[in-house]
């Protein structure tokens, strides 16, 4: 069951309810009045407080709309200041938002019983506003979604069905099958419901005056492709009925014709804010709309046609879908200041997450800066409403950083991107002229060799790019267009094109929608067929998004072998057999290799016969939610401190050179002391520097516990943060974290291959500690994912002395076979916790005691991989403050994974140094901390 943001929750419909909870019941409603006076800043009503109504901006002689969200939500949870609004965008009403989290937020099956007490609260509060401060119920619309449906149906009901309108919204389907405190007819004088989850996490059968079933009613719902999904797409539905009320129902004989959208009888609307409205029966239609009509599916765009629609949803730098209206006037005066707002961050390997900001026309922003003119120059340009700061700068940055020594600029134009949609695009001509200007100047009076510069724009920062690069005469060596923005930029000579540079690539992930389908560079790459929906995408934003994602996965790998096509229909049907050529990377010298793989199929291609366009498909990705099988060659991974996934190449070069020369010496890595005297800010323990130990608060009589991160991680992630405080807060211990990040941060397989070392470094650190006085006997080494394995082999450094390891989900790809993986041998106690087996993590028992939480994949309240991934180092930390996790010991590892352990309690993960039980364990855990 979704939260208010949407998120899953596992509900056991068994659990008890909360009997004191739902005694407190309605008696804890809050009445939050928005109106257009105040439309965003609530104005809390008081039932009996008089004065409450009489200082605030509520007035009797307009309509009153009132909101009631579902369950695990609130006032400000987004369906709410969704719908409100849109009614206030519409009408001069008073809305009232209930906000009944006291009750929302318990456990599914509380919530549920204390439904009909909320809305008998809500009923009399009605009563007692329209007594008090006056108001008509004919002007009186209440509207509820899921959980809140049934609310609204018993205040309507306690008010004796006096509203004039009252609207179920998807109406909770869980627990309510023949539940008599349900939304009815009864609840106002015309009741509607719009089920989009039917028969799942709504009720699917007629309750209401009028049922309108858009889609059949059921799940999926357009862009929809989960249950959770489908049920929150009846506020997004309703909102926008309220605006534009233009969904046209038509009456069926029955609820199959609903069902199935073959209905044809007469018309009537639904939803919208119309309080006059009057019907009866059972109404089917479909909400994909085409032309001019406003789309209501946040992200999907499947209506869109160039030149055609009016509207279109396009996401801003966070992916967050906003409404375009392409006829929208464009702000000439904004798009007069245009390019000469443009910021120019430079990062470098010397200040890779720190931007030095280059001043156009002052040298000594250049001087006094890393910028060298004999580095390669890589240039990023942002789309529309977002900004240097956006999700793909810094990613692409670090791709670019991790591979070559280069300058980095990233070009902030927020001045402009914020602007309306249409503005921005008609001023990216002037902003991509200042760039190119820039640029000229820059490589005048910083140095530099046009050779070595490389533009990549996103989206509306494609044609950014397109216009820097022509300003520039077409000299940088590579222009790259990521997915290149679609509307408004069909036959736009301003657009990218491959005048732009030596060798101008474009990459079309959402063609024909947020992106130009058609061939506009010399290299025209169409992965997976150039359009929506890509690999792990339901929408068109998505799909749009996954350009800069795949571009900054190719500069680090290099991976995607993209083959010649004949014609853009084969690469849209990823039929194409021609030579290779891979697509995206950091390369320069791409012209050339251009040339020589193609030479030999143009028997009359002329020198400088630019206009020659390749067509790839890259090869199809894998959805990252299907995680890892022995033998992929790609898989997405999660960093751990990135909460991101990483796509994989198991075959990507293992960069052996660096693994060498970074392991050689354990003191390359971090050794950061955290006590009760220090909690927080870390103390450096340098690994041979005795000053440093004895000028910190370790203390050798205490235990120690050391904390090594995962790929992608750092020592100041959320793992070692919430580990930390655990151990910290159950006992008065040293915790000295390791940051292993400069060689974490690599590609997967080089990271993976130099596990071993710095587990042998760490082992040796611990060797030294020892020998100034710290013992083995009080030493804990846990590691989480590749840190579980570097752990073990920290252990086997020491020869197996130190007390416990405690491996957390140790990491599954690539360690089938490997002989350095964690091992019951590497302490005197080894366990493992297991809780994404057979995919991110390890699945064969490999410790003295394996527990396998919920069966060791699945875990509760995650859909994710990654979330059960991450779950393992969640557990323990609340396993070391309460010691609460009983695990029941297992025959085998298929009992364990099919719940059928009963054998004797053992505690899984804590702090125990003492513990020494093995075995194959099994503890069912709860979906929300403590777990």
């Amino acid at each position: 069951m979704p939260d208010g943001d949407g998120k899953p929750h596992l509900v056991d419909l068994h659990e008890p309810a909360d009997e004191i909870a739902i005694a407190r019941n309605g008696a804890n409603n809050q009445y939050w009045l928005y109106t257009r006076q105040n439309p965003t800043n609530a104005q809390v009503l008081v039932n009996g407080n008089a004065n409450s109504v009489a200082n605030s901006n509520y007035r009797a002689n307009r309509g009153l709309k009132v909101i009631v969200h579902g369950w695990n939500s609130n006032g400000n949870t987004a369906m709410n200041p969704l719908i409100t609004s849109a009614f206030l965008a519409v009408q001069d009403v008073n809305v009232i938002v209930v906000d009944w989290r006291a009750l929302a937020n318990s456990n599914y099956i509380t919530a549920t019983n204390g439904v009909p007490s909320v809305g008998q609260f809500l009923g009399n509060f009605l009563v007692w506003l329209i007594n008090t401060a006056g108001g008509n119920w004919n002007n009186v619309h209440l509207v509820g979604f899921s959980l809140g449906a049934h609310v609204v149906g018993n205040a309507g009901r306690q008010a004796s069905g006096r509203p004039a309108r009252v609207t179920g919204l998807d109406p909770a389907g869980p627990n309510w099958g023949g539940n008599s405190n349900a939304l009815n007819g009864n609840a106002g004088q015309y009741v509607e419901a719009i089920h989009t989850d039917g028969g799942l996490l709504g009720i699917f059968d007629r309750i209401a005056h009028a049922d309108f079933y858009p889609n059949g009613g059921r799940n999926p719902q357009p862009g929809c492709w989960i249950s959770t999904c489908s049920h929150g797409r009846a506020p997004e539905l309703f909102a926008s009925s309220v605006r534009t009320n233009h969904f046209v129902g038509r009456l069926c004989s029955n609820l199959q014709q609903a069902q199935n959208v073959q209905c044809t009888g007469g018309t009537f609307n639904m939803g919208n804010g119309i309080i006059s409205k009057r019907g009866n029966g059972i109404f089917g239609l479909q909400t994909v709309c085409a032309g001019s009509a406003i789309p209501i599916v946040p992200g999907d765009n499947s209506h869109y046609v160039e030149g055609e629609s009016r509207y279109v949803w396009m996401p801003d730098g966070d992916g967050k879908p906003h409404l375009v209206d392409l006829h929208e006037p464009a702000d000439e005066e904004a798009i007069a200041r245009n390019g000469a707002n443009n910021q120019y961050w430079l990062f470098t390997r010397q200040n890779p997450n720190n931007a030095q900001i280059i001043v156009n026309g002052n040298a000594n922003s250049i001087r006094n800066s890393n910028y060298r003119a004999n580095r390669g120059l890589k240039v990023i340009v942002h789309g529309w409403n977002s900004n240097g700061n956006s999700g793909m700068n810094p990613l692409i940055t670090s791709a670019f950083l991790a591979v070559q020594d280069v300058n980095v600029i990233v070009v902030d134009w927020r001045g402009l991107a914020n602007s309306n949609y249409v503005t921005a695009s008609n001023g990216v001509p002037g902003i991509g002229q200042h760039l190119g200007n820039f640029l000229v100047w820059l490589i005048n009076t910083g140095g530099g060799n046009w050779n070595n510069v490389h533009l990549v724009g996103f989206s509306l920062g494609a044609h950014v790019v397109g216009n820097a690069g022509r300003q520039a005469s077409g000299r940088p060596a590579r222009v790259t267009g990521l997915d290149p923005a679609g509307p408004g930029w069909g036959g736009n000579s301003n657009a990218l094109n491959r005048n732009a540079g030596q060798y101008v690539e474009a990459i079309h992930t959402d063609g024909g929608r947020l992106g130009i389908f058609d061939r506009i560079a010399d290299g025209d790459f169409y992965p997976n067929g150039g359009r929506n929906p890509q690999p792990g995408c339901s929408n068109s934003d998505c799909s749009h998004g996954r350009a800069p994602d795949l571009f900054a996965s190719s500069v680090r790998t290099n991976h995607f072998v993209g083959r010649q096509c004949s014609n853009i229909q084969q690469a849209q049907n990823n039929q194409c057999t021609g030579s290779a050529l891979n697509m995206g990377n950091g390369k320069w010298n791409l012209w050339t290799t251009h040339w020589i793989q193609l030479a030999f199929l143009m028997n009359k291609w002329m020198l400088g016969a630019r206009a020659f366009k390749i067509l790839c498909a890259a090869s199809v990705l894998k959805d990252p939610v299907q995680g890892y099988k022995e033998g992929d060659r790609y898989f997405y991974f999660p960093g751990d401190g990135d909460d991101t996934l990483h796509l994989v190449d198991a075959e990507d070069p293992v960069d052996f050179s660096f693994i060498e020369k970074f392991t050689r010496n354990p003191g390359n890595n971090g050794y950061w002391l955290f006590t009760r005297a220090n909690p927080t800010a870390a103390q450096v323990i340098g690994f041979g520097d005795v000053d440093s130990v004895i000028n910190s608060n370790i203390d050798f009589s205490k235990d120690s516990v050391f904390l090594a991160h995962g790929w992608n991680g750092n020592g100041g992630n959320e793992m070692n943060k919430v580990l930390t405080e655990a151990f910290l807060q159950n006992g008065d211990v040293n915790v000295i974290v390791l940051d292993w990040s400069t060689l974490a941060n690599r590609g997967y397989t080089t990271a993976k291959s130099g596990t071993a070392a710095v587990g042998q470094g760490l082992g040796q650190f611990v060797n030294w500690l020892v020998s100034l006085g710290m013992s083995y006997e009080k030493v804990h080494l846990v590691g989480f994912s590749l840190g579980g394995h570097l752990v073990g082999n920290a252990g086997r450094e020491t020869e197996g002395k130190v007390k416990r390891i405690t491996a957390l989900d140790p990491a599954g790809p690539l360690w089938g076979s490997d002989n350095n993986r964690v091992v019951a041998t590497d302490a005197q106690y080894v366990e493992v916790i297991h809780t994404n087996t057979g995919l991110l993590g390890f699945t064969d028992p490999c410790g003295d005691a394996d527990f396998y939480p919920n069966g060791g994949s699945g875990m509760p309240g995650c859909w994710l991989n990654s979330c059960s991934h991450g779950r393992a180092f969640e557990y323990m930390a609340s396993s070391v403050k309460y010691n609460h996790l009983l695990a029941n010991e297992c025959d085998t590892l298929r009992d364990a994974t099919r719940d059928r352990c009963t054998g004797e309690l053992n505690h899984m993960g804590n702090a125990d140094l003492s513990k020494s039980r093995s075995g194959i364990f099994r503890v069912n855990t709860e979906r929300n901390y403590p777990y």
